[in-house]
């Protein structure tokens, strides 16, 4: 009452001092500041009511918020460290899991999923990422708000709507976006408030750490780093590790093949270590070891530039690893011996060349060094006969056959596949043709299990082809197999997978008598010129190498290769009843090497290119070698002339068919 006094008494003194107009403006006046008044009531009301993540709130809706955001961050950022842990997953699906394949395990209860394996690829998107960061929020973000007991003894929590997640992952950080109406209610039942948009931040960089991940396998798969690495080591030729090598001994060198496979996997375990990405974070190779500069920062692009990344490799010996060395005999690695025999008593000559075939797994760490995140990633290297290739998988043995035997795993086979096999005759000239080939044996070899599958025939089945179809064996990455009397042995990585037609071309060969073949000897005089050519002494042999090499192989590896001996010791028997093999019904270049000893003494040979035509190779009767010797004493000027073999050689007639 005193208040509406006070009011009329103003009023009235107004209205004693002023005009009528004047009295209507301050009427107006009045009811514009009780509007504004009554208005500012309301969303004072409305306020308390409701309110969003950027709005003032009571005290008690404040901290629900803020338990609620601190849930979404840690839920959050817990599926980027299982996506860091597991190669993009926050939960490895059992396909993967169950599957030793396609995935590196290291720990019992820990896998990282291959990337890459072979050429097949596996690397998930930044959209798989938000995806699986977006389903484990929605999944367990309710448990953590909840279970807890943090505000349930004063109030109720009450969800309104389902959990929707919207992650947002930047460069720079990852913000955890919500959309989830809870209210926050009075044990009375009274309503405090409600929330309706939650967010919460992480300062990981998962976008820069997954952005690296996924070029440094897609330049892997381009550039095969890892694979040369690998080949490197084998060519160190560390003596541990033989590839191959020629040594004047009658001692059989050997070596363990459990050695060689031990000293191996160190060589890579310590050496892939030092493989660092230029345009990281990474401390510089002392200039004492200019190898590695060179050789162990690779570029994967020239945007690369993260000084808050960092990257390390590793292979360790307790990974899978499948290796393979030939010739094996037995567990043991031998050189082929010439001489110390009956055959050739006075000479021994040690000689060997092995190939490895290689997989295993590489893990990449790519690191965050400004949170100490840590984003794991693998793929598997593969060499196949010394030479990088992903297009071939070999498979790593699993628990899964370890106790299955041949005859086992063969009548495993159900799954219906078709081989045709064909004659195929290649040559640097031009010449590259088919013809269909019968009486070819085939074999499937997958691991250690080894399948015989019968004869691909002509015309098989009336279907118009050389070949056959049969049943195979589950297999990641077998071998198929197909020889046949008279053919180079060929093969091809085959994943088993119903309908599939696989082609097998075999190169065709020619045996030649080694009764056939002739060496020549010519003296090297003063003047550089060479004497007359005659026949070897029965003290003197030669041994003999014919190579041809593909000049579009970019390793430089035989296609073929084929190696003898000629001596008068050598029984006349098994002179007449030994061949040789050289590349038949085309021409053929081969790389000539000979070397002719006496007495265990070097003091000759030849060095060159020979170009042998297959129409007088398949009619001649004699083949003629011409090397080279000299009478001179000095050590030093013989071992020049060796050195310079092929440039000496330049001097003598090329070899001959008569």
């Amino acid at each position: 009452m005193y208040k509406k006094r006070c009011k009329l008494d103003v009023l009235r003194s107004i209205s004693k001092t002023n005009s009528k107009k004047g009295q209507v403006t301050v009427f107006i006046i009045i009811g514009i500041v009780l509007v504004l008044a009554l208005a500012l009531v309301i969303a004072v009301q409305t306020e308390v009511i409701k309110f969003g993540t950027d709005e003032v709130s009571p005290p008690e809706e404040g901290k629900v918020g803020s338990f609620i955001s601190t849930c979404i961050k840690n839920i959050g950022e817990d599926a980027i460290h299982q996506i860091g842990l597991q190669g993009g997953y926050v939960t490895v699906p059992n396909s993967i899991a169950n599957d030793g394949f396609v995935h590196l395990r290291t720990s019992p209860f820990q896998v990282i999923p291959y990337w890459a394996v072979g050429s097949t690829t596996n690397i998930p998107t930044l959209d798989d990422l938000k995806l699986r960061i977006d389903q484990h929020l929605e999944q367990n973000l309710k448990a953590c708000v909840f279970n807890s007991q943090a505000f349930q003894e004063t109030y109720d929590l009450i969800e309104k709507s389902d959990i929707s997640s919207d992650t947002k992952i930047e460069n720079s950080k990852v913000i955890f976006n919500i959309q989830w109406n809870v209210e926050l209610r009075e044990k009375s039942g009274s309503l405090v408030g409600e929330v309706l948009q939650h967010r919460a931040e992480s300062p990981i960089k998962l976008k820069k750490t997954h952005f690296l991940a996924t070029r440094i396998v897609e330049k892997e798969l381009q550039n095969l780093k890892l694979e040369d690495i690998a080949q490197d080591l084998i060519a160190l030729d560390h003596p541990n590790v033989p590839i191959s090598g020629v040594e004047i001994s009658c001692s059989q060198k050997t070596w363990d093949v459990s050695k060689v496979k031990e000293s191996l996997q160190g060589l890579l375990s310590h050496n892939i270590q030092q493989l660092k990405i230029q345009g990281t974070n990474f401390e510089e190779f002392p200039e004492d070891l200019p190898y590695y500069s060179s050789h162990y920062i690779w570029n994967v692009g020239e945007d690369i530039d993260e000084d808050e990344l960092s990257v390390s490799f590793d292979y360790e010996p307790s990974y899978p690893f499948t290796f393979g060395v030939t010739p094996l005999t037995g567990s043991k690695l031998k050189s082929s011996q010439l001489g110390g025999s009956d055959v050739l008593s006075f000479l021994c000559i040690q000689n060997w060349k092995f190939t490895y075939d290689l997989e295993f797994p590489v893990r990449v760490r790519v690191r965050d060094e400004t949170t100490g995140y840590n984003f794991n990633f693998a793929f598997t290297v593969h060499l196949i006969r010394n030479e990088p290739n992903r297009g071939l998988i070999i498979a790593r043995p699993t628990t899964t056959f370890e106790t299955v035997t041949d005859e086992a795993f063969c009548n495993t086979r159900d799954i219906p596949m078709t081989v045709k096999t064909y004659e195929h005759i290649t040559n640097e000239e031009g010449v590259d043709f088919r013809n269909d080939l019968g009486d070819v044996a085939l074999s499937y070899t997958c691991i250690k299990y080894k399948c015989e599958l019968g004869n691909a025939d002509y015309n098989f089945g009336d279907q118009g082809f050389s070949g056959l179809t049969t049943n195979f064996p589950y297999c990641v990455g077998g071998i198929l197999r197909g020889t046949r009397d008279g053919y180079k042995e060929t093969w091809e990585r085959v994943i088993t997978s119903a309908g599939q037609e696989i082609e097998l071309n075999l190169v065709p060969l020619y045996k030649f008598p080694h009764a056939k073949v002739t060496i020549l000897k010519h003296e090297l005089l003063e003047d550089g010129s060479m004497g007359q050519g005659i026949p070897l002494s029965t003290k003197e042999s030669a041994l003999i190498t014919l190579t041809y090499r593909k000049s579009n192989d970019p390793v430089n590896q035989p296609s073929h290769e084929t190696t003898f001996v000629r001596s008068f010791d050598i029984d006349p028997k098994v002179v007449e009843e030994s061949e040789f093999e050289l590349l038949a019904k085309a021409d053929f270049p081969y790389d000539v090497d000979i070397t002719l000893i006496d007495d265990k003494t070097i003091m000759g040979g030849y060095e060159g290119v020979w170009n042998v035509e297959w129409a007088e190779l398949q009619s001649a009767q004699e083949m003629v070698f011409h090397v080279f010797t000299t009478q001179k004493d000095n050590e030093e000027e013989l071992a020049s002339l060796l050195i310079a073999k092929e440039a000496t050689s330049k001097n003598l007639p090329k070899p001959e068919l008569k």
